[in-house]
C-alpha cells in the first residue's frame, strides 16, 4: 500500500478519534455521566468519562483492513475484533454500571486465554529470545496468561491522572513503530502507527487539564490490545517481545511496586486508592502536567533506547528489562508507592 495512502489513513483516524471523543464528551455532559472528586481520585472538578470508547472503536475498526491487506492472519484479527469488543463492553459496563470485581477479573482471564489460542504458532515462538518448543510452552502459558491479565489491570490502575495512560500508549506504539521500521517488517510499523492514531485524537481532550477521562473501557481495552499486538508480533516477526515490555517498564514497575507494598502492609488490595508513585508525584507537584510530561520524557530518553538495544543485541532483552525494572521499582518505593500517608 502506498505510503501517501497510509499517511492519509493515519490523519483520518486521528481526526475521527478527536471528533468521536468530542461527541462522547457532549453525550456524557448531557447525561451528567461525571466522575466526582473524592479522596480516591486525583482530580478536583467533576469530569465526564468514557472517552476511551473512541480509542476502542477505531482501533478495532482497523482489524478489518489489516486482515484484508494480509498484514496479519485473519484468525488473529477476528479474535482481536471479537475479544476487543468484549473488553470494551466490560469496561463500559464498569464505567457506567456496577460490575463486580471478581466478574471483571474472570472475564479478563477468559479473554486472555482465548486470545492466546488465536495467536499463530504460539507454542513455538521467541518469547525470551530463544525458540520455545511445545513442551516448554505448557510452562510459559500460565506465565503469559497472568502477565497479560496483569497488563490489562495495571493499565487501569495507571489511568489515574490526566493524559498519562494515553501518553504511555502513544510512546509504546510509536517506539515499536520505530523498532519495526529498523528491524522489520514494515507492515508492523504501520500497524503500530495507525493504532497510535486512534489514541492521538483522544489525547487532545485528555491532556491536562483533562476535559474527558478515558475510563475503564479505554484503559482495559488498551491493556488488552497492547498485549495482543505484543504476542502477535512476537509470534510472526523477529522483533523481540522484550522491546514492548521495556517500553512498558514505568507502568509495570509503578503498579507492581504499589501492589506488593500494599499487600505486605496488610492493606485491602481490592480497595480503590491513590497510592501509586505517579499519584504521589502529582500531589507533590500540585499538577498532573509535569508528571505526565515527565513520564513521557523518561520513556523517550531511557526506555526507547532500551527497547532498541533488545533488538540490536540479541538475547539482551531480559537483562535490559531487569535493570530498568529494578531501577524504577526502587524509585517508586522511595517515592512512597503503596504506603499510606502518615
Amino acid at each position: 500500500m502506498a505510503t501517501s495512502i497510509l499517511i492519509g489513513y493515519f490523519l483520518l483516524i486521528a481526526v475521527a478519534s478527536c471528533g468521536l471523543t468530542y461527541g462522547l464528551r457532549k453525550w456524557a455532559l448531557s447525561r451528567k455521566a461525571l466522575v466526582e472528586p473524592s479522596e480516591r481520585c486525583s482530580h478536583t472538578v467533576p469530569t465526564p468519562h468514557g472517552g476511551g470508547i473512541a480509542i476502542g472503536v477505531l482501533a478495532l475498526a482497523l482489524t478489518v483492513p489489516f486482515a484484508i491487506s494480509n498484514w496479519v492472519p485473519d484468525l488473529s484479527m477476528a479474535a482481536m475484533l471479537t475479544l476487543g469488543l468484549v473488553m470494551l463492553a466490560v469496561g463500559v459496563w464498569d464505567d457506567f454500571g456496577d460490575l463486580p470485581a471478581k466478574l471483571r477479573l474472570g472475564v479478563h482471564l477468559v479473554v486472555v486465554v482465548l486470545g492466546m489460542l488465536a495467536i499463530p504458532t504460539l507454542p513455538v515462538f521467541s518469547v525470551l529470545d530463544f525458540e520455545v518448543d511445545s513442551s516448554s510452552a505448557f510452562v510459559l502459558w500460565p506465565i503469559l496468561v497472568l502477565g497479560w491479565a496483569w497488563l490489562i489491570n495495571l493499565y487501569n490502575f495507571m489511568d489515574g491522572i490526566d493524559g498519562l495512560a494515553a501518553v504511555q500508549a502513544i510512546v509504546v506504539l510509536g517506539g515499536m513503530a520505530l523498532n519495526f521500521a529498523i528491524w522489520g517488517p514494515q507492515t508492523w510499523t504501520w500497524i503500530c502507527l495507525l493504532t497510535l492514531a486512534s489514541v492521538l485524537g483522544f489525547v487532545i481532550w485528555n491532556w491536562p487539564p483533562a476535559r474527558i477521562f478515558m475510563g475503564d473501557g479505554g484503559s482495559g481495552f488498551l491493556g488488552f490490545a497492547l498485549g495482543f499486538l505484543m504476542l502477535l508480533s512476537a509470534s510472526t516477526t523477529t522483533v523481540s517481545m522484550w522491546s514492548w515490555i521495556i517500553l512498558l517498564t514505568l507502568f509495570i514497575a509503578d503498579a507492581t511496586t504499589t501492589l506488593l507494598v500494599r499487600l505486605f502492609t496488610g492493606q485491602n488490595v481490592l480497595q480503590a486508592h491513590r497510592l501509586h508513585a505517579y499519584q504521589k508525584l502529582a500531589q507533590r507537584a500540585g499538577s498532573h502536567l509535569p508528571v505526565t510530561s515527565g513520564y513521557g520524557l523518561v520513556m523517550l530518553v531511557v526506555l526507547l533506547p532500551g527497547s532498541m538495544l533488545a533488538n540490536a543485541v540479541p538475547g539482551s532483552g531480559l537483562l535490559v528489562f531487569s535493570v530498568l525494572f529494578g531501577l524504577f521499582s526502587f524509585i517508586a518505593f522511595k517515592l512512597g508507592a503503596g504506603r499510606q500517608q502518615a
